[in-house]
């Protein structure tokens, strides 16, 4: 038996996320100034933002295949504490698909625009900012988001897991593979996932 947590991967995966994100708002930034506009930015954004969209299905599909089955077959069979765990997890479940698809539209959003700016012969301050003020909230939602996850939803999830669960969710994720097993343009790692 292993002994890393496989929420553990989970974490890493939000703080590699986290980092992207932050990144991507560095270099939207540098565009937005007026030396930063017309330096051929649009194609490199918009594969950053690309990369960064197609690990955040990665990761929300191994948390949603990989982890979220077992919560609710706990709720199910009925285990030690699941009349509070399922009450609680009913709710912030429902929340935490929310936000994945709310975060899912913004990176598909912040693609389409990166798109259309390289497609106007390159990023200009004003596009590049209203490109930075979506990189932002989905930062800052992303943030959130993760925070919740991390502390509250993985902390609760693992506690009421015996170590042959953990083991299930362990084996789970690494059929869904990682956000790490993607290659720049490569969607081999997608499509394997069925995404």
């Amino acid at each position: 038996m292993e002994s890393r947590s496989p929420f553990d991967e989970l974490r890493e995966e939000h703080v590699a996320l986290l980092v992207d994100a932050r990144d991507i708002q560095a270099s939207l930034r540098g565009l937005t100034q007026p030396a930063g506009a017309g330096l051929g930015g649009g194609s490199l954004i918009r594969d950053s933002l690309e990369i960064f969209q197609r690990r955040l299905r990665v990761h929300f599909r191994r948390e949603e295949e990989g982890v979220f089955p077992e919560a609710q077959r706990m709720v199910s069979e009925g285990a030690q504490g699941a009349d509070v765990f399922g009450r609680f997890f009913a709710q912030e479940g429902e929340d935490d698909m929310s936000a994945h698809a709310a975060l899912a539209r913004r990176a598909n959003e912040m693609v389409e625009m990166a798109t259309q700016m390289e497609e106007a012969s390159g990023p200009d301050a004003a596009s590049a900012r209203r490109l930075l003020a979506v990189a932002n909230l989905t930062a800052s939602l992303l943030e959130r988001h993760a925070s919740k996850e991390d502390t509250l939803i993985f902390s609760m999830i693992e506690r009421a897991l015996t170590p042959a669960q953990v083991d299930v969710v362990r084996d789970r994720l690494r059929v869904l593979g990682s956000d790490r097993d993607l290659t720049p343009g490569d969607d081999s790692g997608l499509s394997q996932l069925g995404v």
